[in-house]
């Protein structure tokens, strides 16, 4: 018996760790979207994207009127980097959640450009850690769909039909590999062009809130392979602009050696390995500076001498003023 409840307690533990591991081992991404007019969602000065599920239900129900089927709003988490805006309302919103093992950003280009913020779609981003996507599903009361194009257009026709509500509608469909990953990518693209449509010609604003789960395996070897083009381009970078450099110094210094000769900046010498003349001698300018200055200072001081000479030298008398007519009538 003993050796039964040590094995159970064994197998509990392994699978806490491994199911501790997984959740670790995951990231839930959010982007925000604003479709239309804009101007509902602000950014605030936090610098941190970091969030948790509590904090993005209460951005929700604190953006949009109608959350989980409730009309209320709530008070938003503090510290957080997107707000809404005081004066202007959403007219509508719409959650997409994309989870799975087969999630990829790597394979699915819109999603990728919208979440790491290359496409500057969207206005910001919220990070959270572990696989939340299916518990932020749960509290926007969406459901998870097969049929990712024909969900999303019901979708968009629901908010069409719901004037001035400001309620956020939600779905998500899962990906299990990295052909579902490319269709799920190409419905997105869809959906936002007909979000967009819509947007355009109702003249509202629809805030697409868009989730992501990826694990943190395929995020890290495609953070590593970004990493290692960014610097293989600037190490070709680097290289053209040396290539450059040494191209204009040359030319420079080809140039300087016809016109040197007939420059009042330049005397005979030669470039150092930084590139810099180097002379020993004066140059023309140098010469013309020096006796300029070397003569107004001999000048100037010739004055003062002969200032001071005829101060000192200056004849006594009595001052008329004082011991003048003047005075001996004021005396008698």
């Amino acid at each position: 018996l003993r050796s039964t409840l040590s094995t159970m307690a064994r197998f509990f533990s392994l699978s806490l760790a491994a199911a501790l591991v997984c959740q670790v081992a995951a990231r839930t991404n959010i982007a925000v979207l604003e479709v239309g007019e804009g101007g509902v969602v602000r950014r605030t000065t936090s610098n941190s994207p970091k969030s948790t599920v509590e904090g993005v239900s209460s951005f929700w129900s604190s953006v949009h009127d109608v959350v989980n089927g409730k009309q209320r709003r709530r008070m938003q988490h503090s510290g957080m980097t997107l707000v809404p805006d005081l004066f202007n309302r959403a007219d509508g919103g719409i959650v997409v959640g994309i989870m799975g093992n087969g999630v990829d950003l790597a394979s699915m280009p819109t999603v990728a450009g919208i979440v790491e913020g290359a496409s500057n779609d969207a206005i910001g981003h919220f990070h959270l850690s572990g696989q939340k996507g299916a518990e932020l599903i749960e509290r926007s009361s969406g459901e998870f769909v097969e049929d990712l194009d024909a969900s999303l257009s019901a979708k968009v026709k629901e908010l069409a039909n719901k004037e001035s509500t400001n309620s956020l509608e939600s779905l998500a469909v899962r990906v299990e590999n990295e052909a579902s990953a490319s269709v799920v990518d190409a419905a997105v693209g869809r959906a936002l062009k007909a979000v967009q449509k819509l947007a355009s010609e109702t003249g509202s604003t629809i805030v697409v809130h868009l989730v992501v789960e990826e694990e943190e395996g395929a995020a890290r070897r495609r953070l590593t392979s970004r990493r290692l083009e960014d610097e293989n381009e600037n190490d070709n970078d680097n290289n053209d602009n040396e290539n450059d450099n040494n191209e204009n110094n040359n030319a420079d210094g080809e140039d300087d050696d016809g016109a040197q000769q007939n420059s009042a900046y330049y005397s005979a010498g030669y470039y150092d390995s930084s590139g810099n003349w180097v002379s020993g001698y004066r140059t023309i300018y140098q010469i013309q500076l020096f006796n300029t200055n070397l003569w107004t200072s001999l000048g100037l001081l010739l004055i003062l001498t002969y200032a001071i000479g005829l101060m000192v030298n200056m004849p006594l008398m009595p001052d008329t003023l004082l011991f003048g007519e003047s005075a001996k009538m004021m005396g008698d």
